[in-house]
This record gives structure tokens, sequence and C-alpha cells, in this order.
């Protein structure tokens, strides 16, 4: 087991290749920002002795953070022992972020006699973010897959989605995720696909995907830490924006996402309006700063439909009057300082009344709308719209 490794950020000599003017214009319109070649291919001896150097470290890096996580915790330290990598592809770092229960006796266990297991212990953060930063500075390999420790792989995930990222030149790669126990909804990615387009993308928040690392390292992608809500999102729309190519991997399912019956998922903990809303603010702004229109008003619409209309549907009517009373004012203040007429523009028409009726502070018009037009927790993920 180690105990620290350092951090190389070496180039993958695929990445120095020139790009064709055909696949620069398909960036430039996919991405709407501003793609710059990436200069001659390196000589032949320099392309064999970084490829060598390359090989040497590991493929892929899976960052746990731990709190707390038995016993699901053994389901996912089984399945790393069948992904189709050796020992020195795959580096497995596991963050025991201040655990009470059996986790870090378990860990301690697991990488007793594991070459390639980095276990840390530290006081507990409290979210994610943190232990997914102390994770990101250990891990060497040239991918990273960021999972939750009660969580587990399906065999042979990691290397297929290795291969199909390696062969691709993919940045990042989405895999199929199939959700189990109290997690509603079904598979949301049902077609592979070598590229897609940002606004597909970001239909997607969740950790649980393949990353180059060095499009993190080098541009200085990090989670927010704290307390943080969709510190996910927040991650990973930069990532996606930052990415000349995003592919999708949905020929089976590849990642087990498991809803605990404890309750104790992060994810459905309460929410507060303002924190929330503070963080659906920093995707916009990073949208706002690393896209240009007409892509980044068809992404914020995505984000709006997704974090803010979406307690519009349904879940609103349920909520006590005095927080019905703090969304609509943070929800205003919000949709006041960003949405133009473009944005609006691109939600649907169910959104577009959902937005009037926030913007007036018309909160019985808001319940009158949701009776008509009411989606079940149920029935969510099969409803059609942005």
């Amino acid at each position: 087991m180690q105990r620290a490794s350092a951090d190389r950020r070496d180039l993958w000599p695929g990445d120095r290749q020139m790009r064709t003017s055909s696949e620069i214009r398909q960036c430039e319109a996919d991405v709407a920002i501003t793609v710059v070649p990436m200069g001659p291919p390196l000589p032949r001896w320099r392309r064999l002795v970084a490829d060598i150097g390359d090989r040497r470290k590991p493929r892929v890096s899976v960052i746990v953070p731990a709190y707390n996580a038995m016993p699901y915790l053994s389901e996912l330290l089984s399945s790393f022992d069948d992904q189709g990598l050796s020992g020195g592809q795959l580096q497995i770092v596991m963050i025991d972020d201040g655990s009470t229960d059996e986790t870090a006796a378990i860990l301690d266990d697991f990488g007793h006699d594991r070459g390639n297991v980095i276990i840390q212990h530290q006081p507990n953060s409290g979210w994610p973010g943190q232990p997914r930063n102390r994770g990101l500075d250990l891990a060497t390999g040239r991918w990273v897959f960021f999972a939750d420790a009660d969580d587990y792989f399906t065999p042979g995930a990691l290397a297929e989605l290795a291969d199909y990222g390696d062969q691709h030149r993919s940045q990042i790669v989405q895999p199929r995720v199939a959700r189990f126990g109290t997690k509603h909804g079904g598979r949301r990615r049902t077609q592979t696909r070598a590229r897609v387009s940002k606004e597909s993308a970001f239909r997607s928040f969740t950790p649980h995907k393949l990353v180059r690392r060095d499009l993190i390292m080098d541009n200085g992608v990090r989670f927010p830490e704290g307390k943080v809500r969709l510190e996910d999102g927040i991650f990973f729309s930069r990532c996606y924006l930052l990415a000349d190519r995003i592919s999708v991997l949905a020929e089976r399912d590849y990642y087990m996402v498991r809803g605990r019956t404890d309750g104790l998922n992060i994810s459905r903990q309460p929410k507060d309006p303002a924190s929330y809303v503070n963080s659906v603010e920093q995707i916009v702004q990073t949208i706002d700063e690393l896209s240009v229109d007409p892509t980044s008003s068809r992404l914020i619409a995505v984000v709006l439909h997704r974090k803010c209309l979406k307690l519009y549907r349904g879940g609103f009517a349920d909520l006590p009057d005095a927080l019905k009373g703090q969304w609509l004012d943070e929800h205003r203040r919000f949709f006041d300082r960003h949405v133009t007429p473009a944005i609006r523009s691109q939600l649907d028409l169910l959104d577009q009344e959902r937005l009037d009726l926030v913007m007036d502070g018309d909160r019985a018009g808001i319940l009158a709308h949701i009776r008509s037009h009411r989606v079940h927790p149920a029935d969510r993920h099969t409803s059609q719209g942005i």
C-alpha cells in the first residue's frame, strides 16, 4: 500500500498531433469557443520515448471519498479485481473522510498488500469535494474516474471505458449508469457516441465519469470544498467546456449507483435555497466565461430546466409555506440577473410559463400550473424536454 505519490503531469503523445482543418471546424461549431491547433507532430523517437514513459504509470486512477460506507464499501472494493486492468494499470486512491464505522479498518485491510492502492485517513470534511481534491493530488493515472464508496463497477468496465476513450482521443467518457435501490429513473445514456455536444453533456453532472487527468490538472480544475451543493456540476461544467471531445459509451451498464435505504445519500439531504441557487449561479458564470452565444444560451437553458424550474413541476407544492417563499425569492433574484430573451427562447413552452410565474411571484398561479401539469417523481425520467 502506498501512502503518498508524486504528481506527474506527462503529456500523452497523441495530444500533440496536428488536428485537421475539418476537425477544428467541427470543434468550433460544437464548442463555440476558440480552438487552437496543437502544433506539429512529435518526431518519431520523441513519441516513442513519451509512449514508454506513459506506459510506466497507471492507465486509470479511481478516486473514492469514503465516509461510513459499510456495508456497501465491500462491494465496490470487490469490483476492482475484475476490471480488465492489471495492478500496474489500475491505481485506487481511497480517502477515508473521518469515518466512525468499520470503513477505515476495511480500507487498511484492503490496501495493506496491494502496491496499486493509496489509502489516506483524515478528519471529516463534511462533503465529498475536499477528499476528491486530495485524491487528485495523489493520483498519477492518465485517466481518472470519480466513484462513490457505496456504488460499484460492473466487470471489465474501466478497461472498456479507457479503451474507448483512447480509441476516439476523448477527454471525457460518460458511461451508461444503472440506478438501483431507492434511486428513481432509468439509464440516462442509451446510445454510444464518439462525440456528443456540450448541450448533451450538460444533462449529466454526476461525478461518475472517466476524465483525462491532464485536462483537470493543466487547467487547475478543482471541486469546491466545504458543504457546497452541486459541487459535481460546478466541477464538470468547467471540464465539459474545456474538453475538445466528450464521448458516451452505452453498450451496457458500466457503473451501478446505489440509492441507500438509510437516507444517508447526500443528494437526499434537505437543500438550502440560498446556497443551492448560489451553486447554480457559479455554473452559469462558468458558461458565460467559457462559451458564447448561441451555445451559452442553450447551456444556461439546460441548467435552468434541470436545476431550477423542475421544482415547479411538482415538488414545490409539497413544501412548507415558509420554504416556498424562500425558493421563490431566490429564484426570482437569480432569474432577474441571468435570464435573457435568448435564454428564455431556448426553454420549452411549459418551462417558459413556469419562469414567468416565478418572475411574477405568483404562488397561486404556480400551484394551479402544477395541478394541471404535475410530473410525478417515478415518471420524471421518461418526460421529454430539454
